[in-house]
């Protein structure tokens, strides 16, 4: 067994550092985030609308695992999927909460990788409260080579008694495997019985418990581009968008009170910042009865969460006075009468009264290249406009074209550092075409080669045609991570902070795998 005390500024023991013979012939748990987008299909059936969680992990922890094994393992993989339980009924235990169409994708990608060398086995229904699952493991049915899927772990419950029956199976798991491999960034920002029990028991009981290589590129990756915002303020520009502002309330105040140069508001949230301009211009509170008519909703609570995201607006416009630091805000706005519909105009600012924004303006679009002079840091979180629209082709232009100008602009500049904090983000660069992808690597390929090299023998096509394996190996200076909140929960405790501690010690999950390391 290696080291627990690993002596690195992310203060965890990561899997790069095991030996072949900590994992050959062992059971493997790794908690992994799969919890990615389904999409229905014309069966009825559901499939993987983006699949960068899962080819991240392929890429990086799968790949040291099989390096170590070379199959010579047996494989737990637990995830989350959605929210089923937020449902007051099981419809959802067959359908978009069921892990079986993920594990399906998994085995699709693995295969095309290792052939014949591993073998799935799909994860069994609610029903079975998991514990088949944890039979065809216990009782050594799964081969060397197998990767057993559980249900969606989301499924752990029992209505009469939930944290009795999760933590039996936490405790039986934590008996079977030999080897706890966290994997999962994007859910390392909440405290869960996977991501906190289970390797504790697992520790207790002198196993071995480390981090996968994702979750520790994840820490190191944005940890370092922390360490430039924190050294570099007035060189970064941070680029928020989505649908809440109450989902980065924190880590914008923390951006606003550590100085950066400026933050460029857009999406869906850019509604309440508008309104909260006028609030504080009209000096008087701002109640739901003056909603304009097309933010109003029908439902009480929709009307109240977005009248608490205009005075989260309001007090964001005030500190970033008091602090010195720039909202940009767009100078054109797409505008639509009703959601559904193709036919927009560019205005400057939206009448809430009759229609909505639903992207930037062309005048916006076109200035883009102009915000990011002087800057080094660029961290972005949110699309832009309704990329998901039925229409996205209309209403996605606004993030796409702020997607390839920093990708073109990392490409050209070394020194220039660019984070995108995952999520719905993450999602808008798979909608860029492979094809388009790489004309522009090819021609900043061609800008630095000697004139006298034949241009028709450069070629970029050792790359899988996949849009992840260009955004995240070609450009070392750009980042797209794996998780949204995650992301930001780091950066803001990072930044709060100011780096006094090991960058795992930010977030709560990652903070118990260091103390678990340490031991």
């Amino acid at each position: 067994m290696p080291s627990m005390n690993s002596n690195n500024p992310i203060g965890m023991t990561q899997l790069g550092e095991l030996k072949s013979n900590d994992l050959r012939g062992k059971t493997i748990f790794i908690r992994c985030d799969f919890n990615v987008p389904l999409r229905s299909t014309a069966k009825g059936l559901y499939r993987v609308a983006d699949d960068t969680r899962i080819r991240r992990f392929l890429d990086l922890t799968f790949r040291k695992i099989h390096e170590l094994t070379e199959g010579d393992c047996r494989i737990i993989i637990g995830s989350h999927l959605g929210r089923p339980h937020k449902t007051k009924d099981h419809s959802g235990w067959d359908g978009i909460f069921n892990i079986q169409f993920v594990s399906s994708h998994f085995d699709t990608l693995i295969r095309r990788i290792y052939g014949d060398t591993y073998t799935i086995f799909p994860p069994e229904t609610i029903d079975s409260h998991m514990q088949h699952s944890l039979e065809i493991v216990s009782h050594k049915r799964l081969p060397p080579g197998g990767i057993k899927f559980l249900p969606n772990l989301r499924y752990l419950l029992d209505p009469k008694n939930t944290d009795l029956y999760r933590t039996e199976f936490i405790t039986k798991l934590a008996d079977i495997a030999d080897v706890y491999i966290n994997c999962a960034f994007g859910c390392s920002h909440r405290v869960t019985k996977s991501i906190k029990l289970l390797p504790q028991m697992m520790r207790q009981k002198g196993k071995l418990v480390v981090a996968g290589v994702l979750l520790y590129e994840e820490i190191n990756r944005i940890g370092k581009f922390a360490g430039r915002i924190l050294s570099q303020p007035k060189k970064t520009l941070v680029v928020a968008g989505g649908a809440k502002i109450s989902d980065k309330i924190e880590v914008l105040k923390q951006f606003v009170l550590t100085g950066v140069k400026s933050i460029l508001i857009g999406g869906k949230m850019a509604n309440a910042f508008l309104l909260a301009q006028q609030q504080k211009e009209l000096i008087q509170p701002f109640h739901t009865d003056k909603i304009p008519a097309k933010l109003l909703s029908q439902k009480v609570q929709e009307n109240e969460e977005l009248l608490k995201e205009i005075n989260l607006a309001e007090e964001i416009i005030e500190l970033a006075e008091i602090n010195k630091v720039a909202l940009i805000f767009p100078d054109d706005y797409k505008v639509v009468s009703d959601y559904q519909s193709t036919i927009f105009e560019n205005k400057v600012t939206p009448d809430f009264s009759k229609e909505l924004q639903l992207d930037l303006g062309e005048k916006t679009i076109n200035q883009f290249e102009d915000l990011f002079k002087d800057i080094k840091n660029v961290f972005w979180n949110g699309p832009l406009g309704a990329y998901d629209h039925p229409a996205c082709s209309y209403y996605a232009e606004g993030s796409l074209e702020l997607a390839k100008l920093l990708f073109q602009m990392a490409l050209i500049d070394s020194k220039l550092s660019v984070v995108i904090g995952g999520g719905d983000s993450a999602a808008i660069l798979n909608k860029i075409g492979v094809t388009e992808l790489k004309k522009m690597i090819k021609a900043q390929i061609e800008k630095q080669f000697p004139s006298t090299i034949n241009r028709n023998q450069i070629s970029i096509d050792f790359l899988e045609n996949d849009s992840y394996q260009l955004w995240n190996y070609f450009s070392t200076n750009f980042f797209v991570s794996t998780g949204g909140g995650a992301s930001l929960d780091f950066l803001h405790g990072f930044l709060k902070g100011k780096a006094k501690g090991d960058m795992a010690s930010y977030l709560p999950g990652t903070a118990t795998l260091m103390e678990l390391c340490e031991l």
